[in-house]
C-alpha cells in the first residue's frame, strides 16, 4: 500500500509566491514602509533581507547510484520519476522547484573487478533536464565479484559543492555491500578506498570511520557539511543474499542518524526519494527552531547530552509536535543475533575485528511474505509476492527524532581544538 496521494495533494500557500517577489530583484528606488507607514530606516531593511535570506529554505539531494550490471531497472525507474520527486519535495515542503538541487555520482567497482569506471561525478544542478539527461546516460553494465565501490562513491560526495544553507540529504541506492566487511566473493580483503579514511580503509570502526570524516570536516571548516542525512535504498531481495550487508548498512544509517528503506519495486522508488527528502526538510525544521536552546543548555548551562534530549523531547510532546515520516514496513525477519550483529558493527574498535565478531545467519533474512533465498550471494531469488507498506503520515516527534535534533544542533555549532570540542565562536 502507498499512501503518498493525500500528502502530496496539499496545494501551495500563495504566501510563498508574495515572498518570493519580494526577495528577489533589486531594492533599489523603492520605499520600504512600516506598518505604520513611516519610511523603514536602511539598516533595518537590510536586516530584514538578510533574515530573509537566511531563512530561505533549500535541500541538496545526492543521489549515489549503483551502475553494475542488476541495476538496470532502479536505474530506469530513477529515470522516469525525477520530475515527479522534484514536484512531490515542492509541494509538501512548499519550496521552490529552484531551491532543490539533484546531484548524481554513479559507481560501479575497482579494477581488476571492473575497468570501466570507479565512481562519475556529475555535480549538483537545479535544472531537472540537466538531471533528467545524466540519468538516461547511466546505463547497467559490470561489476564482477559482488561488493562494489560504495565507500569510493560516499568520499566523492564528500567533496562536492553542498550549499552551506541547504539541507543535506545522500541516498546510496544499491543491492550489493562495500569492500572490506568480509564477504565470501569479495574480490578485495580490505577495502580498496584508502582515501575513505584518512589512509586506514575499513581498518577503522564504523563510528571511527565517520567521526573521522566529521572531524576533518571540522579542522577544514566544513562544519555545514557535518549534516548529511544517509539513507540507503536496500534493494531487496538481492541485498540480504550476502551475509553482512543488511546488518553493515543498519549500522551505517544509524551512525549518521539516517534510515534504511527495502525496496523490493524498483517502480516504487521515486517515492523513496521524496519521502526521506520530505522528512529531512521536516527534521532540519525542528532543527532550526530548536538548536539555539540546546546549544545554550549544552554549552551555557553546562546540562548533560542526555539531559537536554529528554527536556527537548518533554518540551516536543507538551507542544504537541508532529512531523512529515516516510514509514516503510519491517521485511526482514525479527533475529537477536542481527541486532547483535548491528551493535557490533557500530561499537567494535575495527571493522576487521567485527568482521570476527559478528555472526552468520543462515536462516532467510526477508520474511517468506516478500521473499527471500536466504544466503546465496549473487544466487536466484524467489520472486517478490507483494512490497511493503509504505507511507508517509504525520507522527509525533518521538524521542528517537528529538535526540536526533539535539545531536545535529550541537554538532553544527561546535568545533575541535585542544580541549576537545567546544562551542564555535
Amino acid at each position: 500500500m502507498y499512501t503518498f496521494s493525500r500528502l502530496f495533494s496539499w496545494k501551495r500557500k500563495s504566501s510563498l509566491g508574495q515572498s518570493s517577489s519580494q526577495g528577489s530583484g533589486s531594492s533599489k528606488g523603492k520605499t520600504a514602509e512600516k506598518s505604520d507607514g513611516k519610511e523603514m530606516p536602511a539598516q533595518e531593511k537590510d536586516a530584514q533581507a538578510a533574515d530573509g535570506a537566511a531563512s530561505k529554505e533549500q535541500i541538496d539531494v545526492l543521489f549515489l547510484q549503483d551502475t553494475t550490471a542488476s541495476q538496470g531497472p532502479y536505474i530506469n525507474s530513477a529515470k522516469s520519476a525525477i520530475r515527479s520527486i522534484c514536484s512531490k519535495i515542492s509541494t509538501a515542503s512548499n519550496m521552490s522547484p529552484d531551491d532543490i538541487r539533484f546531484g548524481l555520482i554513479a559507481f560501479r567497482d575497482h579494477p581488476p573487478q571492473d575497468r570501466t569506471y570507479v565512481t562519475k561525478n556529475f555535480g549538483f544542478s537545479s535544472e531537472i533536464n540537466v538531471m533528467e539527461a545524466n540519468l538516461l546516460g547511466l546505463k547497467a553494465m559490470g561489476g564482477g565479484d559482488g561488493p562494489e565501490a560504495q565507500t569510493a562513491a560516499l568520499a566523492e560526495g564528500l567533496g562536492m559543492e553542498w550549499r552551506e544553507k541547504a539541507a543535506k540529504m545522500v541516498v546510496l541506492i544499491t543491492d550489493a555491500p562495500p569492500h572490506g566487511i568480509g564477504e565470501a566473493n569479495d574480490g578485495f580483503d580490505a577495502s580498496p578506498d584508502r582515501k575513505w579514511s584518512c589512509g586506514e580503509g575499513l581498518a577503522v570502526s564504523l563510528s571511527v570511520f565517520f567521526q573521522k570524516m566529521i572531524l576533518w570536516m571540522l579542522h577544514a571548516e566544513w562544519l555545514s557539511k557535518a549534516s548529511h542525512w544517509q539513507y540507503v535504498v536496500a534493494c531487496e531481495p538481492t541485498l540480504s543474499q550476502y551475509r553482512h550487508a543488511v546488518d553493515f548498512y543498519k549500522a551505517l544509517t544509524q551512525i549518521t542518524s539516517g534510515k534504511m528503506f527495502p525496496l523490493t519495486m524498483a517502480d516504487k522508488l521515486g517515492d523513496y526519494i521524496a519521502g526521506t527528502a520530505i522528512e529531512t526538510i521536516e527534521t532540519e525544521r525542528l532543527i532550526n527552531e530548536y538548536s539555539k536552546d540546546v546549544v545554550d543548555n549544552v554549552y551555557e548551562q553546562s546540562k548533560p547530552i542526555q539531559q537536554v534530549v529528554e527536556e527537548v523531547h518533554a518540551q516536543m510532546k507538551a507542544r504537541g509536535k508532529q512531523m512529515k515520516s516516510l514509514a516503510v514496513e519491517n521485511v526482514y525477519t525479527p533475529s537477536s543475533k542481527a541486532d547483535s550483529n548491528v551493535s557490533i558493527w557500530k561499537k567494535s574498535q575495527s571493522v576487521l575485528i567485527a568482521r570476527g565478531e559478528v555472526e552468520e545467519i543462515e536462516e532467510p533474512r526477508m520474511m517468506e511474505e516478500y521473499g527471500s533465498s536466504g544466503y546465496r550471494p549473487r544466487g536466484r531469488a524467489l520472486a517478490v509476492p507483494r512490497g511493503p507498506t509504505v507511507e508517509l503520515k504525520e507522527v509525533e516527534v518521538d524521542y528517537a527524532r528529538a535526540e536526533r535534533v539535539v545531536m545535529q544542533s550541537v554538532a553544527r555549532k561546535s568545533e575541535v581544538t585542544a580541549r576537545g570540542m567546544t562551542k564555535r565562536k
